[in-house]
């Protein structure tokens, strides 16, 4: 997690207008949640640098900002010497009320102790045997709870090649709202498979997995029997794992050097990079509001290169959610629609995780203002949240998909997919095996789009979509130095607008391969958060490049004739 010098900090402190007032110690909480008014965003900003952001609010110019304290954090926060308030616990009902029997769960109005969730997990599969199967993300956290995923859909052997959706919940331990939506979300879809041609077709269609709980022993901290409630001195539930760590600023960081994960965190990452995930959505409480990414940055920074694509799904997501939910529901900052970064700025957020490393488009939504609201609410949050549930897995089929194949022998290719003077930070996608198969979520428009994998002639072709569609898009790749018949020339390699950036992925050399008015150009190349890292001239058919000082990530070589001004962008591995 960056940091930044407590003097900086310190000169938003002005006039002694931070003297500390409290007649708790902070050093007596296992955890803290503490309120703060600040006068700008750049402080807000400042500060979320160094410790978690709750929740911030402006008001008549001020800002109300919430901050999770872990232990760790108490003392370089008081020295800062901030005036703060210590907030009260966030169940404000206290304990909360909870099923002890499966069948307590069935009017959905309160909250499973952990036996009778790991029994409702298990009773949907043995129920739904050809539609349902639970999978063990982490056998074992800390406090000995384990992290499921039940896959949901008619593919469970796998046996075709589906967009991949993810839905998770409850990293914050006592943000408990989502928990409960995504057991009825399973329990619906199941039971409503054969009735409901919207569910019917989700499942049919895409591969569904949902994880309830992501930190378990955060949710059941005081007792596998409780949740919320509790006291200062001994919360039911915490924000924290089991290792007091807030899970939401511990993911890997955008293009920072890998470390030693929490035991969640970690088994997050195995699960995220054995599958392809397409899109996905993490649910919190505290706000009611759609973040996208990133969270890293301000759009002022660096914005995502799908940005008014994330607008629209935003847009339609908490339109839903008005037109279904009470008066005034999901209205937090932009109408319920902020990207993260502006609203406020935290590091090792699993959204930009996904997002960066996994080239999935996920997402970050605040369900509820209340993290624990009565059991007796939660039925009206499912009828708010049902049709953006449902509607926004449906997304991941629109956009542009298909096969890339071999177009010799038909074989399934693994190729990148990069969309022309656009892709950047990792947005592209690739094909997987096992039958090559791509998806593309995208705003409407039209696109070149390059498709390339490692011996094979780059290809780019011109992509045009509409919104809530999708545009079927199969591509054949020639395979290098191919000469067809055993005839006179290898097929693709001396077009007139021909450009080959290989191999690909490089090793300390790269070549570049071009001809006619390409021969001359200038190249810059630019790493995967767009800054400019090296240049270079071409120098006829055929220049090497010395790519040794490059860091192992996605490069983007962009091309410029100096005469005619046109440019062209083509994308490396460095391995």
């Amino acid at each position: 997690m960056k940091k930044f010098l407590v003097a900086v900090l310190c000169s938003i402190l002005i006039g002694g207008l931070f003297a500390q007032q409290n007649s708790i110690s902070l050093f007596s909480l296992p955890e803290a949640y503490v309120d703060v008014t600040l006068q700008s965003p750049a402080q807000l900003q400042q500060l979320a640098h160094q410790f978690s952001v709750d929740k911030a609010r402006e008001n008549n110019g001020a800002y109300q900002v919430r901050l999770w304290l872990g232990l760790r954090d108490y003392q370089s926060f008081l020295d800062l010497g901030i005036n703060y308030s210590l907030a009260p616990r966030t169940a404000r009902w206290g304990e909360l009320s909870m099923a002890t029997t499966y069948e307590q769960m069935a009017s959905w109005n309160k909250y499973p102790t952990y036996s009778v969730y790991c029994a409702m997990m298990d009773t949907f599969q043995h129920r739904f045997p050809t539609l349902c199967r639970v999978d063990t993300i982490l056998a074992a956290t800390p406090n000995n709870h384990s992290l499921f995923a039940c896959y949901v859909g008619s593919n469970l052997d796998g046996s075709e090649q589906r967009p991949q959706f993810f839905y998770t919940s409850t990293m914050h331990g006592d943000e408990q709202t989502g928990f409960v939506m995504m057991l009825r979300l399973i329990d619906y879809l199941l039971n409503n498979y054969t009735t409901d041609p919207q569910v019917q077709h989700i499942m049919d269609n895409v591969d569904l997995w949902i994880c309830p709980v992501e930190n378990p022993d955060g949710m059941y901290a005081a007792s596998d029997n409780s949740m919320g409630g509790g006291s200062y001195w001994n919360p039911g539930s915490t924000r924290s794992n089991a290792n007091g760590e807030d899970l939401n600023r511990n993911y890997p960081e955008a293009g920072q050097p890998a470390k030693n994960y929490e035991p969640e965190i970690q088994g997050m990452i195995d699960f995220a990079s054995q599958h392809h995930f397409v899109m996905s959505a993490n649910f919190h409480g505290g706000s009611e509001l759609y973040n996208f990414p990133w969270d890293s940055w301000t759009t002022s920074q660096v914005s995502h290169a799908d940005e008014s694509w994330w607008w629209q799904m935003g847009r339609a997501f908490a339109d839903t959610c008005h037109q279904y939910g009470n008066n005034g529901y999901f209205m937090d900052e932009d109408d319920g629609v902020t990207p993260g970064g502006d609203w406020y700025v935290i590091d090792g957020s699993r959204q930009d995780y996904m997002n960066y490393y996994q080239h999935c488009r996920e997402v970050t939504i605040e369900i509820s203002e209340d993290k624990s609201p009565s059991g007796s609410k939660l039925p009206q949050f499912w009828n708010s949240l049902k049709h953006s549930l449902l509607n926004y897995i449906e997304e991941c089929l629109n956009g542009f998909n298909g096969a890339v194949t071999d177009s010799i022998t038909g074989e399934p290719l693994e190729a990148l997919v990069f969309v022309q003077n656009h892709d950047i930070n990792y947005s592209e996608v690739y094909s997987h095996f096992p039958e090559g198969k791509y998806y593309r979520p995208i705003k409407a428009g039209s696109y070149n789009v390059t498709y390339s994998a490692e011996g094979y002639v780059p290809k780019t072709v011109q992509v045009t979509t509409t919104d809530g569609s999708a545009q079927l898009v199969d591509v054949q790749l020639v395979p290098e130095g191919y000469v067809p018949g055993g005839g006179e020339e290898a097929v693709g390699l001396h077009s007139s607008q021909q450009l080959l950036v290989y191999p690909d992925p490089v090793g300390n050399t790269m070549n570049v391969r071009a001809d006619g008015q390409w021969q001359n150009a200038e190249a810059l190349i630019y790493d995967a958060i767009g800054r400019q890292v090296m240049s270079f001239n071409l120098t006829g058919e055929n220049t090497t490049v010395e790519v040794s000082k490059l860091a192992k990530g996605t490069y983007f070589v962009q091309l410029r004739n100096v005469v005619t001004g046109e440019a062209k962008t083509l994308t490396v591995v460095k391995k």
